[in-house]
């Protein structure tokens, strides 16, 4: 009668971990993750991407200015300050609100054409922020009446919220135009565009050309409004790729 016999084999799982870990060890030598897919002399192509987008703006901003001068401090301060009262209240009544008022009020000594002089000038500037198109024209119309100093005419902006808008349909156009160009080298030139090394981004406003309006120009008190032609704002964003090439 045969008699069966078995084989017992053991393992020493310790022996089988330490050769996984030297095999993982060996492969991330080769592979050097820590310096990324690419080397340090990896050549690579900068492109920058363009894009304007032209649109009205939806924001009008007023900066009006007022000066007294006065050799009695006193009566410089209250004249300024009444000045101030005066202005912001008659603002509050053509119904802009109070967060989109800003005034600021400054001082300092009166200087002629032989020097400083005895009196002493206290300045009130004035920000006005308005949304509403008719709204912009009826302060329009009230500062034209008020002799500020300089220029009344506001200017037009983008408010945060259309600035940011405006900034994806132009972030969009202006990154596709960056791989566009860089599809374009690489025909010409014989390479293949790889991966995005960098991207650098950013965007601002082009010129605005407003119909300018000085508080001299206004011909009488029976007329006090002058139309205004915000035109368009541009949007000017651009892109500027790296990427790698092959």
């Amino acid at each position: 009668m045969a008699t069966k016999s078995s084989i017992t084999l053991r393992f020493d799982y310790r022996w089988i971990v330490a050769g996984l870990l030297l095999i993982i060890a060996i492969m991330v030598l080769l592979w050097r993750p820590w310096e990324g897919r690419y080397g340090q002399d990896a050549r690579t192509v900068t492109v920058t991407g363009d894009a304007t987008i032209k649109a009205a703006p939806d924001q009008y901003e007023f900066y009006p200015t007022y000066t007294v001068k006065n050799t009695d401090i006193t009566v410089a301060k209250k004249e300024i300050a009444a000045k101030s009262t005066e202005i912001v209240g008659k603002l509050k009544e053509l119904g802009v609100a109070d967060n989109a008022i800003k005034t600021t009020i400054n001082n300092y000594p009166d200087y002629g054409q032989n020097g400083p002089t005895d009196q002493m000038v206290y300045s009130l500037n004035v920000q006005i922020t308005v949304k509403d198109t008719a709204l912009m024209e009826k302060v329009l119309g009230y500062i034209e009446t008020t002799n500020p100093e300089g220029a009344v005419t506001p200017q037009p902006t983008f408010s945060t919220e259309k600035r940011k808008q405006l900034e994806q349909q132009a972030r969009e156009q202006a990154t596709k135009e960056a791989r566009s160009k860089a599809d374009q080298s690489a025909k010409n030139l014989g390479f293949r565009v790889a991966d995005v090394k960098s991207v650098n981004d950013g965007s601002g406003f082009g010129p605005v050309t407003p119909y300018p309006v000085m508080a001299g120009d206004v011909a009488s008190k029976s007329n006090p409004s002058t139309e205004f032609m915000p035109g368009e704002n541009d949007l000017v964003y651009s892109v500027t790729v790296e990427y790698y090439i092959r």
